[in-house]
């Protein structure tokens, strides 16, 4: 069935297609109240929707907006994009989701596949991979454009452009200093790729609680991880041959690969090995072993990345500014005290 055209509604009406645009736009001043009521009734009866390019043309704007994420399979971000879509539902807006698989070459892509939708804006969560020699290039083609952005978690707070983000490094610290505080003097970290400022923040956070306990650093406690759950399974073994009593896994699921791994090896958690993560992800309090980990509020974050883009949108005086959220320990089981 072919769409509902304003020519179709003028056809019925009886009326001319301009009379239609007028009273679809709210232009209809001199128009009778019993002509305005025929149109809407028979707009609403063929189930009339705008053609939004059209309106583009016109208003050189298509309230849509773009989300590039780097793994929706990852609950964070798919918490994230569930907060970005609600506030941008909110104000009638919708979004473009775009799934890089954390590859930073698809950040560019896809801002250019976006751009030539012709997206009123962009919020962007930069991949890991590869980010160094790509990231840049996204900052120069959006400022050629002079399209509005926002960057969400993973940036630099001294950035110039708008983000939206936690206190990475306050959350590391408090991760590390709670099993600090329930007497653990080894304990194993697993970073996220330090490279990317959000993993070099949590593993920064993690370095400043143990030199604050006087706990001696040592580097081959530390493993670098990609974030993904097959890391805390492979880079955990390492540690279990050091000997940590714990370990701070830099987000949730590489703590659930520490889980499998641990249970290959006959570890018992946390009578043998505490564990605490990052993100507290819906999944981490339905473990077997419910997880203690660091609260981000990851759907509230996503609402006011979407806020901050649509102020950017609507007023070019509106100042670029970063939006800080501060993190939350949770405690649930994965953690034992020890005695000093």
């Amino acid at each position: 069935m072919d769409r509902t055209t304003i020519k179709d509604i003028a056809s019925r009406a009886g009326v001319s297609i301009t009379t239609v645009s007028l009273v679809l736009n709210g232009k209809e001043h001199r128009i009778a109240q019993e002509t305005k009521k025929k149109i809407i009734n028979i707009a609403n009866e063929l189930d009339y929707r705008p053609n939004q390019l059209a309106i583009g043309l016109i208003t050189k704007r298509t309230n849509t907006i773009g989300l590039i994420v780097p793994d929706i399979s990852n609950t964070f971000f798919g918490e994230l994009a569930k907060g970005a879509e609600k506030k941008a539902a909110e104000k009638n807006f919708n979004i473009i989701l775009c799934n890089t698989n954390d590859t930073a070459s698809k950040d560019y892509e896809y801002l250019n596949v976006l751009l030539d939708r012709g997206v009123d804006g962009i919020i962007l969560v930069p991949s890991g991979r590869g980010r160094d020699e790509t990231i840049p290039k996204c900052f120069t083609l959006l400022e050629q454009c002079q399209k509005p952005f926002v960057l969400a978690d993973r940036i630099k707070v001294g950035d110039k452009y708008s983000g939206v983000t936690l206190d990475q490094e306050q959350g590391g610290f408090i991760a590390t200093n709670h099993l600090i505080q329930n007497g653990h003097k080894k304990i194993g970290c697993i970073t996220g790729p330090l490279g990317m400022l959000n993993a070099y923040l949590r593993y920064q956070g993690y370095r400043k609680a143990i030199e604050e306990a006087g706990i001696e650093y040592h580097p081959k406690w530390v493993r670098e991880g990609n974030y993904h759950i097959e890391d805390g399974v492979e880079l955990s073994k390492a540690l279990f041959q050091e000997g940590v009593t714990a370990i701070f896994a830099c987000n949730d699921l590489m703590a659930y690969g520490v889980y499998q791994s641990a249970v290959r090896a006959g570890i018992k958690v946390p009578e043998e090995l505490s564990i605490v993560g990052f993100d507290d992800i819906i999944f981490s309090q339905f473990s077997e072993v419910p997880l203690t980990t660091i609260h981000q509020p990851t759907y509230q974050m996503g609402e006011t990345a979407v806020q901050k883009l649509l102020a950017l949108i609507m007023d070019k005086e509106e100042k670029n500014e970063k939006i800080v959220f501060k993190p939350e320990l949770i405690i649930r089981n994965s953690v034992k005290a020890i005695q000093v």
